[in-house]
């Protein structure tokens, strides 16, 4: 475990350190703290007190920490996702919001007794649009790094990509599909890095579980109309399974939203001749055929008014 205590006094410059400029903090001139801003820009820190070492957490990591909100108008802990104003333990990547995802990303970056406000914007979060800000201090008083995944067995890989895959069906249930599609991500990347090292007693359960994760990225990204996305991880629990109706039917419904009327078509029966009374893909036939006619019209139109022959 790494706390205030376990480490020297003298601070060592990180890279992402070196990446800081130095600027007053806008709401205390007289602080002349050190601002950070993330490289996505989701969000920026002002570090009031240095942390010791140079080790950070890490997903998975075990944190003692506080969190204290600066804007507390509409906050709750389900929004936040962690229990706020005491001193707490948490888990960094178990918080399942908007939120959390931000303060876990925030907390990967401090290392131990570091002190630090950050900022976020609340169009980031989903809580509205324009400039304002939500902000919160954030201590991290002591933290345990989960072993990193190249260290780790099959076993214990398979059992933390299993409980992001649980966590995240349990946030899709709840209608929270930007966290569920980030546990779906997570499993499936500790699924890749596992790779060929897959012993044969457990290649069933690690297809299985590849498979549940790329149907279930595809059903969240549908909700978002990210159809690209849906068509890329229908595509790969297909080559695992050829025989998954449901990756036919989403695949096909992305393919009928992007126009690609003949793919859709293939993908949509195929589904049927396997589940032949299934009304879902039955509808999204009539869905298909009524679109595909729609634009057949407004092509035989636009040619006709283009070579001046009738237009019907």
């Amino acid at each position: 475990m790494v706390t205030m205590d376990d480490t020297p006094m003298t601070v060592t410059t990180t890279p992402s350190e070196v990446a800081m400029a130095t600027t007053t903090h806008p709401e205390d001139a007289a602080t002349h703290s050190t601002r950070w801003e993330s490289p996505d820009q989701t969000f920026a820190k002002y570090i009031l007190e240095k942390g010791k070492g140079i080790e950070t957490p890490n997903l998975g990591a075990t944190c003692v920490v506080q969190i204290i909100p600066l804007v507390s108008e509409g906050l709750e802990q389900g929004l936040v996702g962690y229990p706020m104003y005491e001193e707490n333990e948490i888990t960094l990547g178990e918080g399942d919001t908007e939120i959390s995802a931000v303060l876990d990303a925030c907390f990967e970056t401090m290392q131990a007794a570091e002190v630090c406000e950050v900022e976020v914007a609340k169009e980031t979060v989903g809580m509205g649009t324009g400039d304002e800000l939500l902000r919160f201090q954030l201590e991290l008083k002591e933290f345990t790094r989960r072993e990193d995944p190249w260290h780790q067995g099959s076993d214990e890989i398979l059992s933390i990509a299993t409980h992001h895959k649980n966590k995240g069906t349990e946030c899709f249930k709840a209608a929270k599909i930007r966290p569920a599609i980030r546990r779906y991500s997570r499993a499936l990347k500790l699924l890749v890095l596992l790779g060929k090292d897959v012993p044969e007693d457990q290649k069933a359960a690690y297809i299985n579980l590849r498979v549940a994760c790329y149907q279930n990225l595809a059903a969240c990204q549908i909700k978002l109309t990210q159809h690209d996305f849906v068509i890329k991880n229908c595509s790969k629990a297909l080559l695992l399974d050829s025989g998954l109706v449901k990756a036919l039917y989403r695949r096909g419904c992305s393919y009928t939203a992007v126009n690609e009327f003949e793919k859709a078509r293939q993908d949509l029966q195929r589904a049927l001749d396997i589940e032949p009374a299934n009304k879902a893909t039955i509808e999204q036939l009539k869905v298909l055929e009524k679109k595909s006619k729609a634009q057949d019209e407004k092509y035989a139109k636009a040619m006709a008014k283009m070579f001046g022959g009738p237009a019907k």
